[in-house]
């Protein structure tokens, strides 16, 4: 039996056009080398897309980043990968590089301005940006599917991967 949170990503499905879609992948990052790029550049061809936005200051995030990174790890090289984005912004990015090389993390990250992100998610789901960590998962299309603020299940990550396999 499907929880309502998940009836209601499906009909988020139904709701989002192909111009939301494309505007969720092709917002503009940041990369830890500092060039910029669509944030669809980081897909992969018929894998889904997980990506976690995350601060330096934000404790929660540290908590979940060895649980994401072994999503990471144990899909990566088959249907699912992982993608951070920093919303420390550009203007910190050494310290930002820093934070990453200390961390558990086996994803690679991009970096944007928190203002610019909030503007842009608000623009996509037409809701506010409540915080970190929040997560956007795209299909394997490139599709923007669902997202969720607060700490993530990876259960519940994976069931959602399983329940929408094309068939």
């Amino acid at each position: 039996m499907k929880s309502l949170r998940q009836v209601l990503i499906v009909a988020l499905l139904v709701v989002l056009s192909n111009d939301v879609s494309a505007r969720a992948s092709d917002f503009q990052i940041k990369t830890m080398e500092g060039k910029d790029v669509p944030l669809s550049s980081f897909f992969e061809p018929g894998k889904w897309t997980m990506v976690m936005l995350w601060t330096t200051y934000c404790a929660t995030c540290r908590k979940q980043y060895p649980m994401i990174s072994k999503f990471h790890n144990e899909r990566k090289d088959k249907d699912a990968k992982v993608i951070g984005i920093s919303l420390d912004g550009p203007a910190v990015m050494n310290r930002v590089r820093s934070y990453i090389a200390k961390q558990p993390m086996a994803f690679e990250s991009g970096i944007v301005e928190i203002a610019k992100f909030s503007r842009a998610f608000k623009e996509i789901t037409e809701e506010d940006f409540m915080g970190t960590p929040t997560y956007i998962m795209f299909d394997p299309s490139g599709a923007m599917v669902g997202h969720s603020t607060g700490p993530m299940k990876i259960e519940l990550a994976e069931r959602f991967i399983a329940e929408h396999i094309p068939e």
